[in-house]
């Protein structure tokens, strides 16, 4: 749809003699503007656009007359109590004339048909940065389709089918939460190939429902529907419907209820699909059907009813305010009361309105703008990670260039054009004192802690594990309780490892008697000789034995504290080996590790302050000093604990044998903890502020962005 216009449009310029307007025009009942003024709505059948005007300028057309202007001006002043002055007429046929609404000839309307012919289709550079951003395919022209199948679709908008699809949307619900574990596990049947088919075919046949809504909905109120196609965002493709005779309508509830059909399809499909799911069969179809109960409506109501683009949600805001032409017409309100707060000029509002709606606007246009400097910011990271490099890194600076830089380069440029009427007040005090402070937060070096992640345990710890399988014999420790270096904390037995050893002793007993035996019965050498051979390798295979058994004693390395032993462990219980048995931790001294980005590592030294922060907010903060600080980067977090794959704050990925390897280079930094300091009895989280030179925020990023460009330079 057009943009909407008011009978004041900007424009200018005098005419010295009026233009004859259009003969295939049409003049339709719009819905009243948000003041409660009647308006009109001009249609352009040959372009299929709209625009809307106010009571002046329906009087104006209405009354036309190029042959006797001051007829004309007479018949305005009666119907509207006014006649129209020279400025709002001239203003009133440029907008006609910007617009193609008359009929003229010669080289003048030439030129200006080649000047918009040349606007509309920018050099190939110009549409090669937005094209990609959106780009809109029409594949169908449905009306005649849709008049055919209207009649069958008709009964689908009676209360009765409201009522029984509420209903079922209940029970299927109170259904599901009976079984609510199994509701969820359904997801993982899209793992596989026919589950892959079946979420896409749910999401495509939602989407299909949810513009045929759209366009059902437009035909039941009387309007054409001149295409639905396919449009992408960011390459992603999006199914649309075009209802711009929507803008036929002169009742504002009709409107909405065309903007909203989609949403509401979605949602009754989504009721069905929740009924369903409780009697499908486990499958494809059931995974679909949880799909469309779950995902798709979400999503859907997440984009569409988003305002602040134009789906469905920013024309059901537009039809709930009566402000047609939302955008363009809460950008204008939004800058001005932008220049007014900043500067004070004293300008008039781009447009009469209530100070409500105005409010609303001023609201609306900067959530918008901070939404499309958040949007466009993501979308230029996006392109840049997911495009060749040398082509992301072009994209991704020719986006923000032209998105985010060009228009904040176009309102400054305002803002210099009005330099002469900035004056001394308390509106300019306050701006200048705002930019100063920001300023000078900027640049101005304050900054001189570095807050990284870091873990805080004992200096000395050790696992305990059981070496071999056996059964446990005896806990001479209780947990929490101190023990020696040396001491016995799990004592194992193995049966089979206590026979083993007694068949070895009689095999060694035996082999020792025969021996004696034969050495005194004068047997021959070399047969006594063979038997020795023997003895030793049993004697051999004796001490293996005994050795394995000593092993089941399972002493502690060191002094401390038994922790973490599993509370199952009781004698008689089978353990298999490498099973922890607990860990012995010595809590009188405490280490720290952290982690420094590369963008830091210049700012801070060994010797300087830390504080540690636990996670645990019921664990006191420990002082420390910077031990050391090593200069070559971690290959992999040798404290799975802070990596993201963990859930830790350190940005992560799992290699091939599951180590977590962090995504940006970070160097170890390893913390003593003043003496003194009780050390956790295993390991945990915590922040580490370190002592640094003071930097600037402005500082610290231009070194990222650096560091990130010759990190990138190479291709």
């Amino acid at each position: 749809m057009s943009a909407a216009v008011g009978s004041g449009a900007a424009g200018g310029g005098e005419s010295a003699a009026l233009p004859a307007l259009r003969d295939d025009l049409a003049l339709l009942p719009a819905p009243h503007d948000a003041d409660g003024a009647p308006a009109w709505t001009i249609w352009d059948p040959v372009r299929n656009r709209y625009f809307r005007i106010g009571r002046v300028a329906r009087a104006l057309m209405a009354a036309w007359n190029p042959r006797d202007p001051g007829a004309m001006a007479r018949a305005v002043a009666a119907e509207t109590g006014a006649a129209p002055d020279g400025r709002q007429l001239a203003d009133f046929v440029a907008f006609l004339r910007l617009n193609e609404l008359v009929a003229e000839s010669g080289p003048e309307h030439r030129a200006r048909l080649a000047r918009r012919a040349a606007a509309e289709h920018p050099p190939f550079w110009k549409r090669a940065m937005t094209r990609y951003l959106f780009a809109r395919i029409p594949l169908v022209r449905p009306d005649a389709f849709l008049d055919a199948t209207e009649p069958l679709v008709r009964p689908l908008y009676s209360r009765a089918v409201a009522i029984a699809v509420v209903l079922a949307g209940v029970v299927g619900v109170l259904l599901a939460s009976r079984q609510i574990d199994a509701f969820f596990a359904t997801f993982a049947y899209f793992h596989s190939p026919a589950g892959i088919a079946w979420f896409a075919l749910g999401l495509i046949g939602a989407k299909v429902l949810h513009e045929l809504a759209h366009a059902y909905t437009a035909k039941r109120y009387g309007c054409r529907v001149h295409g639905m196609g396919v449009a992408f965002l960011v390459l992603w493709p999006v199914l649309y419907t075009d209802v711009t005779d929507a803008w036929k309508l002169a009742d504002r509830r009709r409107r909405l209820a065309i903007g909203a059909a989609g949403m509401i399809a979605e949602l009754g499909l989504a009721a069905l699909a929740t009924l369903a799911w409780s009697f499908l069969p486990d499958g494809p179809a059931r995974s679909a059907a949880f799909l469309i109960a779950t995902v798709t409506w979400v999503m859907t109501l997440a984009v569409n009813l988003n305002p602040l683009m134009k789906f469905d949600g920013y024309y059901l805001l537009a039809d709930l305010l009566g402000v047609d032409n939302l955008q363009a017409r809460g950008f204008a309100v939004g800058r001005w009361r932008l220049r007014e707060a900043l500067f004070g000029f004293g300008e008039p509002p781009p447009e009469p309105m209530s100070p409500r709606l105005r409010r609303i606007l001023v609201v609306y246009a900067w959530s918008a703008w901070l939404w499309r400097l958040v949007l466009f910011v993501t979308i230029a990271l996006l392109v840049y990670h997911f495009v060749v490099k040398v082509v992301g890194i072009l994209l991704a600076v020719v986006e923000l260039a032209w998105f985010v830089a060009r228009p904040v380069r176009d309102e400054l440029a305002q803002w210099w054009a009005r330099r002469d009427r900035i004056r001394p007040t308390r509106n300019l005090a306050l701006t200048l004192l705002v930019l100063a402070g920001g300023l000078a937060v900027l640049v101005v070096p304050w900054q001189d802690r570095i807050a990284v992640p870091a873990v805080v345990e004992a200096a000395g710890a050790s696992a305990l594990y059981a070496p071999v399988p056996g059964r446990i014999a005896a806990l001479p420790v209780a947990r929490g309780e101190r023990v020696a270096a040396g001491a016995p904390v799990v004592v194992l037995e193995s049966p089979d490892l206590v026979a083993e050893i007694a068949l070895a002793r009689r095999r060694a007993l035996l082999l020792a008697r025969l021996i004696e035996r034969r050495a005194a019965g004068a047997q021959a050498p070399d047969t006594v000789g063979v038997l020795e051979s023997e003895l030793a390798a049993e004697r051999a295979t004796l001490e293996g034995l005994e050795a394995r058994a000593a092993r089941l004693v399972v002493r502690a390395p060191i002094d401390g504290r038994l922790v973490e032993r599993d509370p199952a462990l009781r004698p008689g219980l089978w353990v298999a080996a490498d099973r922890p048995l607990g860990r012995v931790v010595d809590s009188r001294a405490a280490r720290a590790t952290a982690y420094l980005p590369e963008s830091a590592l210049d700012r801070v030294a060994v010797g300087g302050r830390a504080r540690l922060t636990p996670a645990d907010s019921t664990r006191p903060a420990i002082a420390a000093r910077i031990d050391s600080i090593e200069r070559v980067a971690v290959a992999r977090l040798d404290r799975p604990l802070l990596a993201s794959t963990e859930g830790g704050p350190i940005a992560a990925r799992a290699d091939s044998q599951g180590r977590p390897v962090p995504e940006t280079a970070l160097y170890r930094v390893v913390l003593a903890p003043e003496p003194g300091t009780q050390a956790p009895e295993r390991v945990i989280r915590a922040t580490a502020r370190l002592e640094a030179d003071p930097a600037s925020p402005a500082g610290r990023l231009a070194r990222t962005v650096a560091a990130v460009l010759i990190r990138e330079s190479g291709f």
